[in-house]
């Protein structure tokens, strides 16, 4: 699964917990990408699916490689 996927998934993951308290349904793990996610309280589980969200997006900077040419000493 790309990067930008799992961001997707994740932000779905988190909409849906959300929702589903909301109406009174408490979820407390989710499946993304093969992994199991299990928390004590729904707002614990969207804390962790916010971290990895960060650490994915973290990792697809990392991924990202620019070179930037300066010709004639301007930019």
């Amino acid at each position: 699964m790309k990067a930008q996927e799992k961001i997707k998934k994740i932000d779905e993951a988190i909409d849906s917990v959300i929702t589903n308290l909301s109406n009174g349904i408490e979820i407390k793990e989710y499946w993304i990408d093969n992994i199991k996610i299990v928390k004590r309280t729904p707002l614990e589980l969207i804390d962790e699916l916010r971290r990895i969200k960060k650490l994915t997006i973290k990792d697809m900077q990392k991924d990202k490689k620019s070179v930037k040419y300066v010709f004639g000493g301007s930019y």
